[in-house]
């Protein structure tokens, strides 16, 4: 009976949680300060709650769910298919540090594998990557859709030299290299914006649009905050798991006891799973079987990414369209103009000045840039609206009737729902892998990337002046995050 109580305690303060946060989630009259601020506090209670009433360990809203019997289940898999475990580590290494993973492992490296990671290295960054724009658009962030926008409406490669010396850098070095130079890039934008800032502040002439409009490089991800709450649980938990129990089957092959495995959790939100194997015996193997065991998870998360992209491809070109139609919505309205508090956000908008819109470009033929006083007939699937387009603010010559506008899928049938429900699942899932995999290759403590670097560079001063800079750099990426009220 006891057993049963505690199962509806923690249900409840499940539920309780995720009915919180979607009420934060949809309070646009808090700033995102106190809104973050609030939802911080709700998963620490929850997770306070969940540890006192589950009886484990943990504190601050953190704790963790183990078990012994995934312990058999690795076991059991290492000891099948070994010749595909060791060559998914190389592979997965060679993607996280490129041609430079030859020398790292002093030429000892099946050179048909190695071949295969600069393969898949290039097919990521050229295939892959513009698909993360797809999975962005779920991401509630400040100026973050806004930046990915014009990516997602192509889904094409950039052809420029910027990209085409990223894909060089991200061959030569890996994406280890590709997300140290983005994280030292956005910094130094970041810096350069302040820095404007500062300048035209002591000029006198106070410049706020150079720090409000500048895009954190880090965020927290929060299922029902700012990502879809099951679809953001699900991809969490998928990914933890792969990774470790990648980890697990790598040091089993090394005959390295493991201990226990299980997943860390915030209040309800799972932020990371472990598998905690004997270190003494970990720290007695050669370089390359360390190398091997800390490289495995990323490896799967790198693999992950593809077979998700794939998924989301085929659903994105094959499914989805024949599920669903898109539409353009009313996504604001401006106050002070016709259009504010008669269109709703949400509203289909089926005809503007009687012509048919099916899409954007329809706005276009329409012609949505109005004169000043020139009737604007709007129908939409709530009914049909007449307004007098009144002068826009900074430009007298053009009628606007005050409305933004976007294009989003139209779910209306239980079909056209549960593909939506795969379609973001798909695309959060990719994102996520991505986003762990490469995170996991920097130098920092407690990263796949600090006992790769250990592992192989005898230089441990060259390895905490790398750790120096990403640490100052993720720091500054932080700081946009001040600007926003």
């Amino acid at each position: 009976m006891k057993k049963f109580d505690s199962r509806v305690g923690v249900a409840g303060v499940f539920l309780a949680t995720i009915g919180v946060l979607t009420l934060l989630y949809f309070a646009d009259s808090l700033s995102i300060y106190l809104r973050v601020a609030l939802a911080f506090t709700v998963l620490v209670v929850s997770g306070l709650a969940i540890q006192r009433v589950m009886g484990l360990d943990g504190g601050y809203g953190l704790y963790m769910i183990g078990s012994r019997k995934g312990l058999k289940t690795i076991d059991a898999v290492s000891k099948n298919h070994r010749k595909f475990w060791d060559a998914m580590a190389i592979w997965g290494l060679t993607i996280g540090f490129g041609l430079l993973t030859y020398p790292l492992l002093k030429g000892r490296i099946d050179k048909r594998v190695f071949a295969l990671g600069i393969l898949s290295t290039i097919f990521i960054a050229i295939f892959v990557q513009p698909y993360l724009s797809v999975a962005f658009q779920f991401i509630n962030m400040p100026k973050l859709q806004t930046a990915v926008s014009n990516q997602a409406s192509s889904l094409q490669p950039e052809a420029s030299l910027i990209s085409y010396a990223l894909l060089a850098l991200t061959v030569v070095f890996g994406f280890s290299g590709y997300i140290f130079v983005s994280v030292l890039a956005n910094a130094a934008s970041i810096l350069i914006g302040i820095a404007q800032f500062l300048i035209s502040f002591s000029s006198g002439v106070t410049n706020t649009s150079t720090l409000s409009s500048q895009i954190p490089g880090i965020a927290p991800i929060i299922p029902g905050w700012n990502i879809p709450l099951v679809a953001g649980i699900a991809s969490l938990a998928i990914l933890l798991i792969i990774h470790e129990f990648s980890h697990g089957v790598l040091s089993r092959m090394a005959k390295v006891k493991l201990k226990s495995i299980g997943l860390l959790l915030f209040g309800i939100i799972p932020i990371g799973g472990y598998v905690e194997p004997d270190e003494r015996m970990v720290k007695r193997l050669d370089s390359q079987k360390q190398t091997r065991i800390f490289s495995a998870g990323i490896a799967a998360n790198f693999m992950a990414t593809i077979f998700f992209f794939v998924l989301l491809f085929l659903v994105l070109n094959y499914i989805a369209p024949h599920a669903y139609p898109y539409g353009v919505v009313v996504t604001g309205t401006t106050p002070g103009y016709p259009a504010n508090g008669v269109l709703k956000v949400g509203m289909q908008i089926l005809q503007w000045k009687g012509i048919a819109i099916n899409n954007i470009s329809d706005l276009v033929g329409a012609g949505i840039q109005s004169k000043p006083g020139s009737a604007v007939s709007v129908v939409t699937d709530s009914g049909a609206f007449v307004f007098n387009a009144v002068p826009q603010a900074g430009n007298s010559s053009r009628g606007v009737i005050g409305v933004e506008l976007g294009y989003q899928p139209m779910i209306k049938t239980p079909y056209a729902k549960a593909v939506y429900f795969i379609y973001t699942l798909l695309a959060l899932s990719m994102l996520l892998n991505f986003l762990v995999a490469v995170v996991n290759l920097l130098p920092i403590p407690g990263f796949d990337g600090w006992r790769i670097y250990q592992a192989n560079i005898k230089s441990k001063k060259f390895i905490l002046f790398l750790a120096a800079v990403v640490v100052a750099g993720i720091v500054i990426n932080a700081l946009p995050w001040l600007f926003y009220v």
